[in-house]
């Protein structure tokens, strides 16, 4: 994003109008998604949550037994 705004400081000494038109644009996209490292943005599809017991409805997980494998 950096070397971006260098390029429009650069313009902005040709074209004003045309860096003040580069800068809207890029601060909206700056605005709607991060740069640099970033995360996707999801809920868990699972979550493990040691000692709540089971209730009706809930998904659980089974895990085979001990040294078999899951078929």
């Amino acid at each position: 994003m950096s070397r971006m705004i260098d390029l429009i400081r650069q313009i902005a000494n040709k074209d004003p109008q045309l860096a003040k038109d580069l800068q809207r644009e890029t601060d909206a996209l700056a605005d709607r998604r991060a740069f640099g490292l970033n995360f996707e943005r999801h809920t868990p599809e699972a979550v493990e949550l040691l000692g709540r017991p089971v209730r009706k409805n809930d998904k659980v997980r089974i895990l085979p037994d001990r040294g078999g494998r899951e078929s």
